[in-house]
């Protein structure tokens, strides 16, 4: 792994120097609601094992997840077995650093994935913050807002069509099995909150797969973004207080200096978001993994037809 130090060329436009420093540390990991009608599924209408297949980058293979235990994945087997009282049969598909276009290669080359994806009652995935990534750091010499903005739209473009390429190809092996996908997340949030270009990368780029995602049918949208973005710091007078804190540090511009002073200079034990992993500033830690498997839960009790025979 490249040592940030050398990363000695300060970008004029805040987002890319944030991100691209980011992307030499580590890799980033990412429709309308229909409920079926009357209560929780009873035992006779259960299946006796669910198969669940996660698909995705580094979040959905658990990297950060101190624990080993397999990120949000074992932590959904776990709960939807102790509260639906079914047998749940995970299959985990994550691999770091994949872009969208990158997991459908996958997919498409693995008997055993396919396989895995046709007999599968639900489908949860992590994907995007690789491909957001990889424009930002192809742009990095652009030190103007309005040339980068046009970049991203395009690269958005882009994504959007390798979304729907990867959603088609899951949809090819299995067209029925109600498919949970996941936002992505600012994890320099914390550190940098006064910087609003960070937070509307993000934002925009989780409406293009939000928009994406509309497209099909039972697919069911996991929104973490916040809530991994600002960690404990989730009232408003936290938020200000953040801000403020933020802005004493680093005057609302972000260099190499003020990245590594805030972020990189830290110890291992130490990190801001207490959601996030200490070991790169950057991916969920267990507490964090656990938010998610929350989250993909509840979602999935919303909508339970993976849950019926």
């Amino acid at each position: 792994m490249k040592n940030v130090k050398g990363f000695s060329k300060i970008v004029g436009v805040t987002l890319l120097i944030v991100l691209v420093a980011l992307a030499v540390l580590t890799y980033w990991h990412p429709g309308a609601r229909t409920t079926l009608n009357g209560n929780h599924p009873n035992a006779v209408n259960r299946r006796k094992v669910v198969r669940v297949v996660a698909l995705g980058d580094s979040l959905t293979q658990g990297v950060g997840d101190q624990q080993k235990k397999g990120g949000y994945t074992e932590r959904l087997q776990t709960m939807i077995h102790r509260r639906d009282h079914v047998k749940v049969d995970m299959h985990n598909y994550g691999k770091s650093g994949d872009r969208s276009d990158q997991i459908e290669a996958r997919l498409v080359k693995s008997k055993a994935m396919q396989q895995q994806v046709k007999r599968s009652q639900a489908i949860v995935m992590t994907v995007g913050g690789n491909d957001l990534l990889q424009t930002l750091t192809k742009n990095a010499t652009i030190n103007q807002q309005s040339q980068l903005n046009t970049q991203l739209d395009s690269a958005k473009m882009a994504y959007q069509k390798k979304l729907r390429e990867l959603l088609d190809t899951v949809r090819h092996y299995n067209p029925r099995a109600p498919i949970f996908l996941y936002s992505i997340y600012n994890p320099v949030y914390v550190y940098f909150a006064n910087i609003d270009q960070l937070t509307d990368a993000v934002d925009g780029w989780n409406a293009a797969t939000k928009q994406t995602a509309g497209q099909y049918k039972a697919l069911y949208w996991i929104d973490i973004n916040r809530a991994l973005s600002v960690g404990q710091f989730k009232s408003a007078t936290q938020q200000a207080q953040l801000k403020r804190q933020s802005q004493d540090v680093n005057d609302g511009k972000i260099s190499t200096k003020t990245f590594q002073a805030t972020i990189l200079a830290s110890d291992a034990s130490d990190e801001l978001n207490h959601y996030l992993s200490p070991a790169d500033h950057f991916h969920p830690n267990a507490k964090g993994y656990r938010l998610m498997t929350r989250y993909a839960f509840n979602e999935m009790q919303d909508h339970q037809q993976w849950l019926l025979k």
